[in-house]
């Protein structure tokens, strides 16, 4: 037998995600991280403000199903009632694995602090786009949960649920 039997998603949905580069954000010469609470500093650009430290990996297209009661918050998001949105989308660990998205552990490398940068149908045509000028949508936790089936070996994690809330998330460590 051998096959690896680990279920799919229902109603998929792409989430572009733009990963936070913590070695990048670090070497910001005028900003980087907050020493005692991780989060990133402004830089020193002349403005009154100043600009972002915060640095991004290269955009990924990973397949999701949206959970519905926070697909429905959205709709709050977008009149300006963000204080409780959550958007939770769950991830199939084998598409994860078939993009390279697993460290040597086998955990994913989308970490909390990673930004939603919006969702899209299997097409790429637009559903949400959570703009970083609006403040975003952020990975808040990321856990890994229910077993798929695997003959001859041992059981798996076949799923990845990320919750997602518009308050940016540090993650200098």
């Amino acid at each position: 037998m051998g096959s690896d039997v680990r279920g799919i998603l229902i109603q998929k949905f792409l989430a572009v995600i733009r990963r936070l580069d913590t070695t990048a954000t670090a070497a910001v010469a005028t900003g980087g991280y907050d020493d005692v609470f991780g989060d990133t500093l402004p830089t020193e650009d002349g403005s009154q403000f100043g600009g972002d430290s915060r640095r991004e990996h290269a955009a990924l297209s990973v397949p999701c199903q949206v959970d519905r009661r926070g697909w429905g918050m959205d709709q709050l998001y977008r009149s300006g009632h963000q204080e409780n949105t959550t958007v939770v989308l769950t991830l199939h660990m084998p598409d994860l694995e078939n993009q390279g998205l697993l460290d040597a552990d086998g955990n994913p490398i989308i970490r909390p602090g990673d930004r939603i940068e919006k969702i899209t149908d299997i097409a790429g045509n637009l559903q949400v786009a959570f703009p970083e000028a609006d403040g975003g949508m952020y990975i808040e936790t990321v856990e890994q949960a229910g077993h798929g089936l695997n003959y001859g070996g041992i059981a798996r994690f076949n799923l990845v649920i990320l919750s997602c809330k518009p308050e940016r998330q540090g993650g200098a460590g």
